[in-house]
């Protein structure tokens, strides 16, 4: 029984260095390589799930759910989710300009809101 066992770990030991060449050898995606668009470009989508940045700032917190927020930018506002996390201690103010990541959740009967998952503070 020993010599099946040791002969199975040789087996996938020798297999491991093929297995790790099949890998995807390019570029990563990174937020910085996401579509940069507005508020209103965003609020205008109609692929779900969109991976996308926005350039502005959170103007409030929604009262009716502590992790929403009124994002603004020049060309309109929307309602944005951002976990308390996504902070990662950082200070926030409706006057610090900022750069969200994140997903677009459409709508059909309301606006599009959108799902943060990195936020940068710009300076």
């Amino acid at each position: 029984m020993k010599t099946i066992a040791t002969i199975a770990l040789a087996a996938g030991i020798a297999l491991s260095p093929v297995v790790a060449q099949a890998a995807f050898q390019g570029p990563a995606a990174t937020p910085n390589s996401a579509n940069n668009m507005t508020v209103s470009e965003v609020l205008s989508l109609k692929l779900d799930r969109e991976y996308v940045c926005m350039t502005g700032n959170i103007v409030n917190k929604v009262m009716t759910d502590h992790e929403k927020y009124t994002f603004s930018d020049a060309t309109g506002s929307m309602i944005v989710d951002i976990d308390d996390k996504i902070f990662a201690g950082q200070d926030v103010t409706p006057q610090t300009k900022i750069r969200i990541c994140g997903e677009v959740d459409t709508e059909t009967f309301k606006p599009n809101e959108f799902d943060a998952e990195g936020l940068q503070i710009l300076r």
